[in-house]
């Protein structure tokens, strides 16, 4: 839930929130190393000081009234009295929180040691001369450490029923350098919580402090750096409902002025997008009503996919026309062309046969036969046009029928260019269509690719089933074609070969396009051609005998 909401803030809030965060985490994390390592540096700084304290008041306490106060154990002999006031001055020329007390070197069993001198205050705490006291843990091993190592030893801190101290142990020796006591030097723990309590305070308000102004200087920092974001928001939801003539100005922020020069450039050609839009409405008669009021960036890419599917059906439109046209036109001119140039064949097929002509006679006739001959195969193309749709329905294996094909062309493809043909055919790839027009498009396709490999090259011919499509695929490494040249593929009187005259491919689309299929062409300038003809595949259920009309 709170992820939701976090997700819903304004981006303004977002990074104001991420950024006090972060920030309050830091403060916090600074103001809490700061606080610990400030106590515990005070906590050394003290018990330093009491080390010091009892290692320099141990030099006036005197060992032979130690040892006479330990042998009369009396609590009103002039030595103990002595060392009683030794003690008390610890406190009395230091500190509140310090305090002194000289202990017996002699340890008893179950960590119980003896008081030997005390002062004043441990006497209205009830602590005796001679007094016994049940150490705990820290204290004793303190204690312990300083008579075996002989030196000044601190213990940490520790809490028994008079408080919570740090203690600083020095032990006090006799001529022969056996220990006799220890002089004890408490620091009063509570000073250090006390102290604790004031940093702790002082932080707190300071972290109070920090916090709003942290807080206060991020809102007018991040405010005024997402200005012109703010200012590019608003123009987006401008634009979006339509109003293309706002304008973005904005100074403060070179990157942000640069995406504001961009914004203005995208509404400026927004603009220029609509009254094309406008002007096309216009063109194709049929202008909406509320044309004025189409300013939704959806609406306008509805209206322009209305545009375009029109224009689609336009260009059929004109492109059956044309072929309609053609049709009727080649009609008419192969019937008046054929009768004559049979006559004029016949006669050239006579001389052909006289023995008194010469070699070069002869071989001018048998050119102008030739070419009356590339005349006949271009008017039975423009008749290919005319003819009426009047094929069957039939199953053809595309597989069978193009390995005839490449058997076909494969002697004409290697004599004449050095071109090898490679065949890759899938079983019984069986399509509805027509197998003398099929047969007739692969042929054609096969042999442009062949004319186009002016250097030799490779020809591969592969037959597959692709979802509800035979696909035949020739693929050749020929002069390949460019995007123009691609553009006006299949259309009238267009050849990139010579002597062409483009009716050739154009009677394959069409054959195609009765059949129901599609043609793809993919080419590279320099790299080759791929033609790809799709014929819908044969689907049992039609029956073998169906002789509906395409």
């Amino acid at each position: 839930m709170w992820k939701q909401h976090v997700n819903d803030l304004p981006l303004y809030r977002k990074i104001l929130v991420f950024s006090f965060l972060i920030t309050f985490v830091v403060v916090v994390s600074t103001a809490g190393f700061t606080f610990y390592y400030v106590t515990n540096h005070l906590a050394n700084q003290l018990t330093e000081r009491a080390k010091g304290i009892a290692s320099l008041w141990s030099y006036t306490i005197p060992s032979e009234d130690v040892l006479q106060a330990i042998h009369s154990h009396n609590p009103k002999s002039p030595s103990l009295k002595k060392l009683n006031n030794l003690v008390g001055l610890v406190q009395e020329k230091n500190a509140e929180y310090l305090q002194g007390y000289l202990m017996d070197a002699k340890i008893e069993k179950g960590q119980e040691l003896h008081f030997l001198a005390v002062t004043e205050a441990d006497r209205l705490d009830g602590i005796r001369n001679f007094s016994s006291y049940q150490a705990g843990n820290e204290f004793f091993q303190a204690f312990e450490r300083a008579i075996k190592e002989k030196k000044v030893i601190s213990s940490r801190l520790y809490h028994d029923r008079y408080g919570d101290w740090i203690t600083a142990f020095q032990p006090i020796t006799d001529h022969n350098g056996k220990v006799i006591a220890v002089l004890a030097v408490d620091v009063n723990a509570s000073a250090i919580n006390h102290f604790k309590e004031k940093i702790g305070i002082y932080v707190i308000f300071s972290l109070i402090i920090i916090t709003i102004l942290v807080y206060l200087t991020l809102r007018w920092g991040i405010r005024r750096v997402l200005a012109p974001v703010n200012e590019i928001i608003s123009g987006i939801n401008a634009v979006s409902s339509g109003n293309f003539n706002v304008k973005l100005n904005i100074s403060s922020q070179s990157d942000m002025v640069k995406l504001g020069e961009k914004f203005n450039h995208m509404t400026s050609q927004l603009t220029v997008l609509f009254e094309r839009l406008a002007d096309t409405y216009k063109e194709f008669g049929s202008i909406p009503k509320n044309l004025g009021s189409v300013h939704q960036v959806e609406e306008a890419i509805g209206e322009m996919e209305k545009i375009i599917e029109k224009t689609k059906i336009q260009k059929e439109l004109q492109r059956a026309e044309k072929m309609n046209a053609i049709g009727q036109l080649a009609a008419a001119v192969a019937h008046e062309i054929r009768n004559p140039m049979t006559v004029v064949r016949g006669f050239l097929q006579i001389f052909l046969t006289k023995d008194h002509l010469s070699e070069t006679e002869l071989s001018y006739i048998q050119l102008m036969i030739d070419e009356l001959n590339r005349a006949e195969i271009i008017i039975n193309d423009y008749l290919s046009l005319a003819k009426p749709d009047l094929e069957q329905i039939e199953k053809v294996d595309i597989s069978d029928l193009s390995k005839k094909v490449a058997d076909l062309m494969n002697t004409f493809a290697f004599m004449s260019k050095n071109i090898s043909l490679h065949t890759i055919l899938e079983n019984e790839v069986l399509v509805k269509g027509n197998q003398s027009e099929l047969k007739q498009v692969i042929i054609n396709i096969v042999k442009n690719g062949i004319e186009s490999m002016r250097s030799g090259g490779v020809l591969t011919l592969t037959v597959r089933k692709n979802e509800r499509y035979g696909e035949i695929i020739v693929t050749d490494t020929g002069i390949g074609m460019s995007p123009e040249e691609l553009e006006r593929l299949g259309t009238a009187f267009y050849s990139l070969k010579e002597k062409g005259t483009g009716m050739g491919l154009m009677v394959c689309y069409q054959i195609v396009e009765r059949m129901k299929g599609r043609i793809d062409v993919e080419s590279e300038k320099g790299v080759g051609t791929t033609f790809k003809v799709c014929i819908p595949l044969w689907e049992e259920d039609n029956g073998e005998g169906e002789n509906n009309k395409l």
